[in-house]
């Protein structure tokens, strides 16, 4: 395959995902009155998408089915959301879907500034060489999948067969989802991973910094949201250090742990800042973003519910000290049921790691 043909699909599979996740998103954002800015639409569709595919793949892994048969399952469950979100949506869509974000006659400049160090963060991270295990895991266990038209039966490192399944990527499918793409549209894998993932989530970040910047400084956006964007970018080229967000945004992009520094945790801070700013949080939304975190990183069973607890703990102990005991119980409550997918998730994990259980690859 030549550069530009890999250009060109990674190009046309990042187009067509965002799509996905934009006409996803309408069926949860319209009804919460949010469905005015597309970033928010992309943003929930983007977690619904991973959220209702976990669904499909966890049911068919611990059955033992093919990929080939979650691939036109969860293509043909598309197909029916996207027509069905298309049929009651219509007129709803902006028709000048992208100028609604960004574009206006005094701000264009910002949109090409914006989209010029959007281009450099891609070809920077796009070109670069990752040589970590885990970065190898995503691609080979993808690679397996496809091979062998089987979820999760195969060690992705030796290609041998596994007694049982490993618990840790269980329930976390984003690489499944990575398998049903190259499935269905005969991509290789190492595009896939490394180019098409890579682009969607850097974009995914850098939408979320426009959409902090916009909460942040509501006044001037001209001028504040692109030195938000710039600066945000400045700072994760710049602290790489071990462990850290900005070190698995540029250098291991495409993995799980990547999507969950840079676009789960910052969505959550997102909706955190526009609760304090509106007096209402919208728990439905943050569930979604919890719920959809568990299904595609492991570690955010510990870390979402942590980062919870430090948001909005706070939150509803200012409820508390202004004397509105009903709203700090509502949002108590809204609080625990955000954090139980992945408090379930972790007890699980450590009821496998002690032995209570056991999930093996083959009928006993």
């Amino acid at each position: 395959m030549t550069f530009l043909q890999g250009a060109l699909i990674t190009f046309a599979m990042v187009l067509l995902n965002f799509i996905i996740y934009y006409f996803f998103g309408l069926l949860v954002t319209v009804p919460a009155k949010l469905s005015k800015n597309p970033c928010l639409s992309i943003l929930a569709g983007f977690f619904l998408y991973y959220s209702l595919f976990s669904f499909f793949a966890v049911y068919l892994t611990y059955r033992w089915r093919p990929l080939s048969m979650l691939s036109a399952l969860w293509g043909s469950a598309v197909i029916v959301i996207l027509l069905l979100s298309l049929g009651i949506f219509f007129k709803k869509i902006p028709v000048r879907l992208f100028r609604s974000v960004f574009y206006t006659r005094k701000s264009y400049k910002m949109l090409l500034a914006c989209l010029f160090l959007l281009i450099i963060q891609l070809f920077i991270i796009l070109y670069s060489y990752q040589f970590t295990l885990d970065a190898a895991y995503y691609v080979a266990n993808v690679t397996t999948t496809v091979r062998t038209n089987s979820l999760n039966i195969y060690d992705p490192y030796t290609g041998d067969w596994q007694d049982h399944f490993e618990m840790r990527y269980f329930f976390a499918t984003y690489n499944l989802q990575d398998a049903v793409m190259c499935s269905l549209f005969k991509i290789p894998a190492l595009i896939q991973t490394k180019l098409i993932m890579a682009s969607i989530c850097l974009i995914l970040t850098n939408m979320l910094y426009y959409l902090i910047g916009k909460e942040l400084f509501p006044g001037d956006k001209r001028k504040f949201i692109p030195l938000m964007v710039f600066f945000a970018g400045l700072i994760n080229f710049f602290f790489t250090t071990i462990y850290t967000s900005s070190t698995f945004l540029t250098t291991r992009t495409y993995e799980g742990k990547s999507i969950l520094g840079n676009v789960i945790l910052p969505a959550l801070l997102l909706y955190y800042i526009k609760a304090v700013k509106e007096d209402r949080v919208r728990w439905g939304q943050i569930f979604l973003i919890c719920f959809g975190s568990c299904t595609i990183s492991n570690t955010s069973n510990m870390l979402v519910p942590a980062a919870l607890l430090i948001l909005f703990v706070p939150y509803i102990a200012m409820k508390i000290k202004k004397k509105q005991p009903r709203a700090a119980f509502k949002n108590a409550l809204g609080l625990l049921l955000c954090m139980l997918p992945g408090l379930i998730l972790s007890l699980v994990y450590v009821a496998y790691v002690k032995g209570m259980f056991v999930l093996y690859t083959y009928p006993r």
